[in-house]
């Protein structure tokens, strides 16, 4: 016996580093696309006096947010696949995570437009919502339906993505037994789940069915900073 210790298979420390880096952009897209835009709205519709900004300027500026959030977000997802790529190596079963968060990039991607068209009609959403930002939706479908239409197609990619991402960190914290990693499976799962009634408020004109994104800011701050951490803690045992 030679007395050394096995050496790390080079696609398990790359997987994990790359997972490490999709979790913390996805941090950052948290807060810059979601976090922030859902503060600014609250905030304008019940202090108003705390925000000088008019109706108008608040879609703007958070359309803007929402455009860097979702690219950071597609990032993210790229850093996920990736991980999940290099983990295929080793456990073939990472292919399915792997080709679900592509199509998650996709989705951001085009909902990235209807973005986009809610900055340039900045006037008329901001009379539709008129300060209840679970109204989006349905301002959204009335004013621009093909826009919605997108919006929709984006948000079910994004869902599929979201799948991806449970689906590889359940495997991820089987392989390496990281609590840390069961953690983040589970928000990111409760965020999917969060996701199906504000995609069905596109299509569908029941009122309420917005509210769950309210909930998603503190789910997306949590599930990748606990994700981060497992994966950093998984490192160090391969």
């Amino acid at each position: 016996m030679s007395g050394r210790e096995p050496t790390p298979d080079p696609a398990e420390s790359s997987g994990l580093h790359r997972i490490a880096i999709g979790a913390t952009v996805g941090l950052a897209a948290g807060i810059v696309g979601l976090v922030t835009p859902v503060l600014l709205l609250l905030i304008a519709a019940y202090d108003p006096d705390w925000i000088r900004l008019s109706a108008r300027q608040l879609i703007q500026v958070t359309a803007v947010l929402a455009i860097a959030g979702a690219l950071l977000f597609a990032i993210s997802l790229l850093g996920y696949r990736y991980g999940f790529s290099s983990l295929r190596k080793v456990d073939r079963r990472f292919w399915l995570a792997s080709v679900l968060c592509m199509l998650g990039s996709v989705g951001l991607l085009l909902i990235i437009l209807p973005i986009a068209y809610a900055l340039a009609s900045s006037d008329t959403m901001a009379s539709c919502i008129q300060g209840a930002p679970t109204r989006t939706p349905e301002c959204l479908r009335s004013a621009a339906p093909l826009a919605s239409y997108l919006a929709v197609a984006g948000f079910w990619l994004l869902w599929l993505g979201g799948l991806g991402v449970v689906v590889g960190l359940a495997l991820a914290s089987l392989r390496y037994r990281q609590a840390w990693l069961t953690a983040g499976a589970a928000l990111y799962g409760v965020i999917v789940l969060g996701l199906v009634a504000p995609a069905l408020s596109l299509l569908l004109p029941v009122g309420g069915l917005a509210y769950p994104l309210l909930a998603l800011p503190v789910l997306v701050l949590a599930a990748p900073a606990v994700t981060s951490r497992g994966s950093h803690r998984a490192m160090r045992t391969t």
